[in-house]
């Protein structure tokens, strides 16, 4: 086993992601794309995402993925809008410069298996962050339920509120 030398700290930000077999934490850090946004991250993400689920759905046959396409197409303009059907948040230096501030919206589960550790180490600001609860980033319902309908995805994740 070797070590790997620490992640140089970076701003940045992330999604939480739910894939047919658990959820994947995808990161945009600043030092390797520059000062991007979550929406612009979102259209990053969104690309894989429906891939990977696409091929899942392909498993239930011709017809049932020729349904399933032909309702994620008929969507696909609100999907690339819903960058905030996911948990997310944003990771920015503290006013010493030397912390940093967590920003999320209080979604992230113990059951999604991506624990603050996994985020702070992406960031390399490990025992430098502090996580701050910003409704800003809470996922929006109705984003949530249009890929949960559309990915027949069965978690429910958002503030239903």
């Amino acid at each position: 086993m070797t070590d790997h030398p620490p992640v140089e700290p970076s701003e940045g930000v992330f999604y939480v992601v739910r894939l047919p077999g658990g959820w994947q934490l995808c990161t945009f850090r600043h030092d390797e794309y520059g000062p991007i946004g979550l929406p612009d991250c979102w259209v990053q993400v969104l690309e894989p995402f429906m891939s990977i689920w696409l091929a899942r759905l392909a498993q239930d046959g011709p017809a049932a993925f020729k349904t399933h396409y032909s309702a994620i197409n008929d969507k696909l303009g609100l999907l690339v809008a819903d960058y905030d059907a996911f948990p997310r948040g944003e990771v920015r230096r503290g006013a010493d410069r030397k912390h940093f501030i967590v920003q999320h919206g209080g979604e992230i589960a113990r059951t999604m298996h991506i624990p603050r550790r996994e985020i702070e180490e992406a960031f390399g600001i490990q025992g430098h962050a502090k996580w701050v609860e910003d409704e800003a980033y809470v996922s929006d319902h109705r984003h949530a339920q249009r890929l949960r309908g559309l990915f027949q995805i069965a978690d429910k994740w958002e503030d239903a509120g």
